[in-house]
């Protein structure tokens, strides 16, 4: 049973826990080691439920199912749970991570194109070319995560679908369909940098608002 545990303060000493089972069916929430009762107990995960806190704060989740990938969005008195997939700080890191990875393995993959003399990934369109798409998906991924910077987010989507634009491109010239599963990849890797960016655009603004508020 699918479990993770959540820290409502930044000392990590207040935590919650949510566990689920397959479809996200039984679906309970501790907290300090109690299981916490919902308001409304038959309500569907889809459909949202509250548990109440002993403190009086209130712990919400709910299933967004019109997404790609479905997540939980899980709220304490109507904010993002740290750490939470609708968290907008999680949603930048998680889109770093993701350019992170994607740049490493397009360096790789570039370098031993290159000096392995590989034909068969050169094919491919692997080579310099992939190597300095690995760089510029590292390099404006750090931008994003560590700047706040919402053009790296926004260049690293455009960079995604031209990429495979392209790629699509390649396979019907060469008289192959494209691969499904490799489509639905491009899709959520898509997703993933496009939450980012509009995380960060949140993040920012917020930001924003609070520096007025201290003049």
């Amino acid at each position: 049973m699918p479990s993770k545990t959540y820290y409502l303060d930044p000392a990590r000493t207040d935590a919650i826990t949510a566990s689920w089972g397959f479809f996200y069916r039984n679906f309970t929430v501790s907290y300090a080691g109690q299981e916490l009762a919902a308001t409304d107990p038959d309500a569907k995960i889809a459909k949202g439920r509250s548990y109440p806190l002993p403190d009086g704060r209130v712990f919400s989740a709910r299933l967004i199912e019109n997404s790609y990938p479905q997540h939980l969005e899980l709220l304490l008195d109507g904010r993002p749970v740290p750490g939470s997939g609708t968290d907008p700080h999680e949603q930048v890191k998680q889109a770093w991570y993701l350019l992170l990875v994607l740049g490493v393995l397009n360096i790789g993959l570039g370098l031993l194109t290159e000096f392995g003399q590989l034909e068969v990934l050169r094919q491919l369109g692997l080579g310099w070319g992939s190597l300095v798409e690995g760089v510029a998906f590292v390099a404006l991924g750090w931008l994003g995560y560590y700047r706040g910077s919402v053009p790296a987010f926004t260049t690293a989507f455009v960079l995604l679908v031209l990429d495979g634009i392209v790629s699509i491109g390649s396979a019907v010239a060469t008289n192959h369909s494209p691969a499904i599963g490799g489509l639905f990849m491009r899709v959520f890797f898509c997703v993933i940098v496009f939450r980012g960016m509009k995380a960060a655009r949140q993040l920012r603004q917020e930001r924003a608002i609070a520096a007025t508020e201290l003049f």
